[in-house]
């Protein structure tokens, strides 16, 4: 375990999320400013509408990687340039394909289709740009993901906030000249487009050795390949139940303005879990690598340490969001009226189950150990889809939180038990931790509900001292409830190991 790597892979992907952060404070709002909340709406979902794309690579890229990082690491270099090359000519096959086949959005009325207000012409060419733009981020993610190979995964994760940050200066020029839809997906192409190039560019320089060549490419492999991808796809087609479909269904059933209001409170709640997604995504490299060795006890231990922080900063970050969002609301957006308590209690929920899943899944998928995951995670949220089409109509925007709860508390519980079968050979997890949390969490969540309830009527200083109070017991609480000073001594003790 390389706690170097791992603290470098963290500081990309926090300055990653520091980009994210920076962009859904800074262009929602320029948004509303210069365009109708009805305009917003229809770029939300556009955006939305084109994002499933991203799952026509079937997770190539990250079976590939990860199957080559292990192949690599084992000293079988051979095999991984036959697999890698045979992956990207497979990835490339896929994009030039659905490229010619997105075409065909020219000629169809999707305004009418989304519900939309803006006019069908610009509503197809949007949504071919934002096509395009998605199949090159598919070749840009192969790319960033060969990093892993060599260790070096913070340096892909770099290669990506720099597009992203890119990707943020334009649209925010686009926005504050009132551009249209076209011209701001037109950039946004060029600028993935060119991050492509100089990462690819960055890639030979760095690593030459494993740098793809089409001359190892073996097609009569596609389908050992395109089995164990496939799985992976179901995970990327699981995002877009539980991101992009609610957008549409909610635009649909209930209108812009309810999406504009699912949508804000989403990403202040996703802002927050940040730092738990970082945490759990840094040390997927190490896992990869460590499975590679087959190093099992190491291995474990990773997982346990790993998941302390974790349960402990839970708790931290979705009740401290739950009693800050009124302040968020009315500081960031200027719009104090779209915090609905309600609305804000269920997401504080789900964020927080979210937070536990997120960790636990990384131990299965960064091994290819994905297969049953991918089937289970899969089949539930369509579950949840079909529910929710009645669940909004009956009970709007809570009707769809209530059962996507539900759901994720679900699978939390189902990956617990894949995570023993994963770790059989070396022990029987410990499950109190789990019971732990969710009592914290239970307690923490009645204790502030109240203060929740009433926050959009209470001066802004004073719900930012409300906060902060729960922030700080909650934090202290976590600290010795989860044994974080074992944590401390342990990464004190392998500081002073390293430094010698």
């Amino acid at each position: 375990m390389s706690l170097r790597r791992i603290v470098k892979t963290s500081g990309a992907m926090m300055g990653g999320q520091g980009v994210t952060l920076l962009s859904q404070l800074l262009v929602p709002p320029l948004f509303l400013r210069n365009y109708s909340i009805a305009a917003y709406g229809d770029w939300l979902t556009l955006t939305a509408a084109v994002t499933y794309l991203s799952t026509l690579n079937f997770g190539l890229q990250t079976y590939a990687n990860n199957q080559v990082a292990i192949h690599y690491n084992r000293g079988e270099q051979e095999e991984a340039r036959h697999l890698q090359a045979t992956a990207l000519v497979l990835i490339l096959a896929i994009v030039v394909t659905t490229a010619v086949a997105a075409t065909l959005v020219l000629f169809v009325p999707i305004n009418t289709w989304l519900g939309l207000s803006t006019p069908r012409g610009v509503v197809s060419v949007t949504i071919y740009l934002l096509a395009l733009q998605v199949l090159v981020r598919i070749i840009h993610g192969f790319f960033v993901g060969m990093y892993l190979i060599v260790g070096a995964a913070y340096r892909g994760t770099a290669w990506n906030n720099a597009t992203a940050l890119g990707m943020m200066l334009g649209t925010a020029a686009m926005v504050l000249m009132r551009a249209s839809f076209i011209w701001i997906a037109a950039l946004q192409l060029l600028i993935v487009a060119g991050f492509c190039i100089l990462t690819m560019i960055d890639f030979r320089l760095k690593a030459p050795e494993i740098y793809p060549r089409f001359r190892y490419a073996q097609p009569r492999r596609f389908g050992e390949i395109l089995k164990p991808s496939g799985y992976f796809g179901l995970l990327y087609y699981s995002n877009f139940f539980v991101y992009q479909v609610p957008v549409i269904l909610i635009q649909r059933i209930l209108g812009p303005g309810a999406v504009v209001a699912f949508s804000l409170t989403r990403t202040i709640y996703g802002m927050s879990r940040q730092s738990l997604t970082v945490l759990s995504w840094a040390i997927g490299t190490e896992i990869t690598l460590i499975y590679g060795k087959e190093n099992w006890k190491q291995l474990f231990r990773l997982y346990e340490l790993s998941e302390r922080v974790i349960f402990a900063l839970v708790p931290v970050t979705t009740i401290g969001t739950l009693l800050a969002t009124p302040m968020l609301m009315a500081i960031w957006l200027h719009k104090p009226g779209l915090y609905d308590p309600y609305v804000s209690l269920f997401m504080a929920l789900t964020s927080a189950v979210m937070g536990i899943k997120e960790h636990k899944y990384q131990f299965q998928t960064a091994c290819n150990e994905h297969t049953s995951i991918a089937k289970f995670m899969f089949s539930s949220y369509v579950v949840m889809v079909c529910l929710a089409v009645p669940g909004i109509h009956y009970f709007g925007v809570l009707g769809f939180l209530g059962i996507w709860l539900v759901t994720e508390v679900i699978q939390v519980l189902v990956i617990l038990r894949m995570n023993q079968q994963l770790f059989a050979k070396v022990s029987r997890l410990d499950f109190s931790p789990v019971y732990k949390l969710f009592a914290l969490m239970g307690l923490a969540t009645a204790l502030s509900a109240w203060f929740a309830f009433t926050g959009g009527k209470r001066p802004l200083l004073q719900v930012a001292l409300i906060a902060v109070v729960f922030t700080v017991a909650l934090a202290s609480v976590g600290y010795v409830l989860f044994k974080l000073a074992d944590v401390r001594d342990y990464l004190r003790n392998r500081s002073r190991v390293l430094g010698r």
